[in-house]
């Protein structure tokens, strides 16, 4: 018996064919990967089960009987819950509050039994080691506690079939094992899972099978030992991607001369910290670290997000007081946010990539076809609204934005959070291509692999690893390893909070 078939299923917006020809089939106990390229239907799949839209045709089998799913409600009486980026939170309330939203326990009818909604909620998140954000509101986690909530939320609802949409890319390490050990309780239990993320060591460690998606249409489906990383690439993009993993054992060279960027006694409020920092030209600057020991903090602190500070660019004094200051001297800043901090999503393409050019350094004539073409952004037109494309693309427009400024120094938070494989790559290369140049990037990255990768590709390349606010080991040349990045991240002697 299985617990969800799809047969299928077929569903357009307009004159889009979002799903062309989706069919799978999952059993209970099973882990399944959805693994495709941003626009390939794998969201749009979760949100037909989800009752959030109706597909077009196609069969919805849940454990062999024939269901028309109606909506969200009615998804979730048939045991479905999805947990996804898009966060289902309300920021004004409480974390257990949160978690129990579908479900209010009351006291003398209407009224909401506080006490039962904190014991119910403290009772999950003591599984997920997060009993401390027990009374706070959504509004005062950060992202990546966001997720995790979201996360919690699903699991109290008990679900037959859980969908995990792309949450583990706001995560960092200690928090997908901790989703990775739940996922496999649920697994136990009968709960079917399909997992969708762009993490192919997480999808290698956690699932069984995958299910590969391509323009609309699942194109296979296997064990997931069958295919090694570069087949299952190859399915996802209809091409041969060898040369996507990069798996060098060589060293990786180090910059010398002059610095580009000196930030002396650079301090990091949050944490009362303080430390030298610099940056070679055409040098790759990669920043790890577990989740919230200060990455973030330092390439916002240089581009004048966390108040004034001092700095020597080439030689020469800059006292940045803002963000505009850091663009005036042709700093540029990505953020893995594109909701929050990336794109406007009401407005044009053209309109998007000439939002820092024009709009902040006063600079006219951008051809904005040329640039999208450059950057191998998927669009029909430069008039058309950034909303219309898919997050990798869309992250590609952001990137574009600050390429077309010729920046001597780019800092990236994060920036390939939530895209595909062959998405990320691409941005790879854009950002080695600017290295090429003789500009500088510093990248936080909350993926040890990502950094690694990206080290190796650069001409050169250091690793900073960061604790509580201190960079606690310079990794470089042979040294530039996920091992040791996981080595640095907890020194000895720490102590996790």
């Amino acid at each position: 018996m299985n617990a969800l078939e799809c047969r299928r299923i077929q569903k357009s917006f307009g004159s889009v064919n979002a799903l062309c020809d989706a069919s799978l089939s999952v059993r209970p106990g099973e882990i399944r990967a959805i693994l495709g390229g941003n626009g390939s239907g794998k969201s749009t799949l979760a949100k037909i089960l989800g009752g959030v839209v109706r597909p077009n045709q196609g069969e919805i089998k849940l454990f062999d009987k024939t269901c028309s799913i109606r909506s969200p409600r009615h998804s979730k009486r048939l045991g479905i819950v999805i947990t996804s980026q898009e966060l289902s939170l309300f920021t004004n309330h409480t974390v257990e509050t949160n978690l129990l939203m579908c479900d209010i326990p009351r006291s003398i009818g209407v009224f909401t039994n506080r006490a039962r909604v904190k014991h119910v909620g403290r009772q999950v998140m003591d599984e997920l080691n997060l009993s401390h954000l027990i009374g706070k509101t959504v509004a005062e986690l950060a992202a990546n506690e966001q997720y995790m909530v979201e996360f919690a939320k699903a699991l109290i609802q008990k679900p037959k079939i859980l969908i995990v949409d792309e949450i583990t890319s706001a995560l960092y390490r200690e928090e997908v094992e901790l989703v990775k050990q739940m996922l496999f309780r649920l697994k136990e239990n009968g709960t079917a899972v399909l997992f969708i993320s762009h993490r192919m060591a997480e999808i290698y460690s956690i699932c069984d099978s995958v299910t590969i998606m391509r323009n609309g249409e699942t194109v296979a489906t296997v064990g997931i030992q069958e295919k090694n990383e570069n087949e299952l690439l190859s399915m996802m993009s209809g091409r041969d991607v060898t040369d996507v993993i990069h798996s060098h054992t060589g060293s990786v060279a180090t910059a010398d001369g002059p610095p580009l960027l000196m930030a002396p006694q650079l301090r990091l409020s949050r944490f009362g910290t303080q430390f030298d920092f610099r940056v070679q030209p055409g040098e790759f600057v990669g920043i790890a670290g577990l989740q919230g020991h200060g990455q973030s903090d330092l390439v916002r602190t240089l581009f004048g997000m966390r108040g004034s500070v001092h700095l020597k660019l080439e030689g020469q004094d800059l006292h940045v007081s803002s963000p505009r200051k850091a663009v005036a001297a042709r700093m540029a800043f990505i953020s893995g946010d594109r909701e929050k901090e990336g794109v406007f999503s009401v407005r044009s393409l053209s309109e998007n990539l000439a939002a820092v050019k024009e709009l902040v350094m006063g600079q006219t004539g951008l051809a904005a076809d040329a640039v999208l073409r450059e950057q191998g952004v998927k669009f029909a037109s430069a008039k058309q609204p950034i909303r219309t494309l898919s997050g990798g693309n869309q992250q590609k427009v952001v990137i574009g934005r600050w390429l077309v400024t010729n920046p001597k120094i780019l800092l990236a938070d994060d920036p390939t959070k939530g895209i595909d494989v062959q998405a990320r790559l691409d941005v790879h290369h854009m950002l080695c291509r600017l290295i090429e140049k003789g500009s500088s990037v510093v990248f936080v990255s909350s993926d040890d692999e990502e950094l690694v990768q990206l080290a190796h590709m650069a001409p050169s390349a250091r690793i900073l690893v960061m604790y509580e606010g201190k960079i606690v080991r310079v990794l470089t040349g042979l040294d530039i390893t996920t091992e040791n990045i996981i080595s640095a991240s907890v020194p000895r002697g720490a102590r996790f909070k």
